[in-house]
């Protein structure tokens, strides 16, 4: 397969317009990249089955992007801080998307920026001025679907959207940017963690827990990070503003200019403040809430009446993967009951590492809106407070990594009725989270077990809690 050797000189693009490359961009739409590949003049039939080789591996991360750079927009692959296409301050970004079971798109993955320099970035406050921004303000994304049964080179392309950010989300990017650069000027790298912020977010980036590098306020070293746009952000972006599936959504902040004088969870609880100290069955009758307290969907319909929400999803939570998670306390301030995560399949967790398992995706990157009520008297239940929050860095790289190896211990043991009890840790255990003894899952003997997962003791949430007020 012999044909016209393209370089710098003539390329089917103008580099130094930005519609002739996004015009020449959509071309991509609904191809795999087999045909991309298949397309370019520039290889040879001895080169073909190694490059197929090389870019169907699924450890060869990065590499789909990689075969557009070079492929078809006919440009060596290079590490530079500037963005791809510089003349023009465009940035190129191959994502991959799937399909839920109910038919609902949804980004596989967070969308990585660019290393986080722990000895430089912080220089420069202003995200604005910043390197990630500089490099990353305008992007021309690339969304492709992501099918687990099928070879990579047989993913097919469908969206392809110039990007930028709106300035409702940029008050909101600003700050998270704010908040990782003052972790590293107060010399806690260590203890970023994705769920501090919003949209914008710093994910680890190394090959293990090892890929430690220096901070400059600190002789702590702290895991390498990187810049990124947060799963849930990139799923919003698929959906708002590619596909254009609006009707869901609904704002917090009716007017962006709001966020330049206070913070999106400053803003939220200015909005529940004053419902404090409210009888649940007044706010229920307020809110014309269907459901009794213990219904999971009480709380989530009670904060939207409280945020003047009246769509299905709240936009802000949405971007930010924030969770309602409700709180009842006694009243002597203890929570009545631990709080539950998602069940885990014994099958599954076994085969995962610390740094890509579900337990660690979870607790790393949720942001969390407590709503907590407390008991006055044996009948009477009142909305105390709300409170953000997320897992520290220092308890989830520690006591919670530690019960989660021992869980996978045990249940490589087959002892799955004597998995880490709660007198165990000062944080976490695991019980039964089934509908009863007959909700199993398969086991990796070929046996069956009662359905299990985490939970944060009640005793650690409340610990959370009296921190917050301090």
């Amino acid at each position: 397969m012999e044909g016209i050797i393209l370089s710098m000189n003539n390329l089917p693009y103008k580099r130094s317009s930005k519609e002739s490359i996004v015009k020449y961009a959509l071309n991509l739409k609904e191809k795999t990249f087999k045909e991309i590949l298949l397309s370019d003049p520039n290889i040879t039939d001895e080169d073909s089955s190694s490059l197929y080789e090389y870019y169907n591996n699924p450890r060869s991360k990065g590499s789909l992007g990689q075969l557009i750079e070079k492929h078809f927009f006919f440009y060596d692959i290079n590490s530079k801080s500037e963005a791809d296409f510089n003349e023009v301050g465009i940035e190129l970004k191959v994502t991959p998307y799937t399909i839920k079971s109910n038919g609902s798109l949804r980004a596989k993955e967070r969308l990585v920026l660019t290393i986080i320099n722990y000895m430089k970035d912080y220089e420069e406050e202003n995200f604005l001025k910043s390197h990630v921004y500089e490099k990353c303000a305008l992007m021309l994304l690339v969304y492709y679907l992501y099918e687990p049964n099928k070879e990579r080179l047989d993913y097919l392309i469908n969206y392809i959207k110039l990007f930028q950010f709106p300035e409702e989300d940029l008050e909101i990017i600003k700050n998270d940017y704010k908040i990782i650069i003052n972790k590293i000027k107060n010399g806690k790298a260590e203890e970023i963690s994705e769920g501090d912020t919003n949209y914008l977010g710093a994910c680890t980036k190394g090959a293990n827990a090892n890929s430690l590098r220096e901070q400059p306020f600190s002789n702590e070293k702290a895991m390498q990070r990187a810049f990124c746009l947060k799963n849930s952000y990139m799923s919003y972006i698929l959906n708002h503003y590619i596909i254009n599936k609006t009707e869901e959504y609904e704002s917090v902040v009716k007017d962006a200019n709001i966020l330049k004088e206070k913070t999106l969870e400053q803003y939220i609880i200015s909005k529940l403040e004053p419902y404090y100290n409210q009888d649940i069955e007044f706010l229920k009758n307020k809110f014309n809430i269907p459901y009794q307290i213990t219904n999971k969907s009480f709380t989530y319909l009670l904060a939207k009446g409280m945020l003047e929400i009246v769509n299905e999803k709240i936009e802000e939570f949405e971007k930010a993967n924030i969770k309602i998670k409700a709180i009842r306390l006694r009243t002597d301030g203890m929570p009545k009951e631990s709080m539950s995560f998602p069940t885990f399949k014994y099958t599954e967790i076994i085969k995962e590492n610390w740094l890509d398992s579900e337990l660690y995706e979870t607790f790393s990157t949720t942001k969390y809106l407590f709503i907590i009520y407390q008991y006055v008297d044996e009948n009477t239940l009142i909305f105390k407070k709300s409170m953000f929050w997320n897992v520290p860095e220092r308890d989830l790289n520690t006591e919670i990594k530690r019960v989660w190896e021992d869980t996978i211990q045990r249940i490589k043991n087959n002892e799955y009725d004597n998995l880490p009890k709660i007198s165990e840790s000062s944080i976490l255990h695991v019980r039964p989270h089934g509908q009863n003894s007959n909700d199993t899952y398969p086991t990796p003997d070929g046996k069956r077990a009662t359905k299990k997962c985490f939970w944060l003791n009640a005793s650690y949430i409340k610990k959370q809690i009296e921190e917050s007020e301090d």
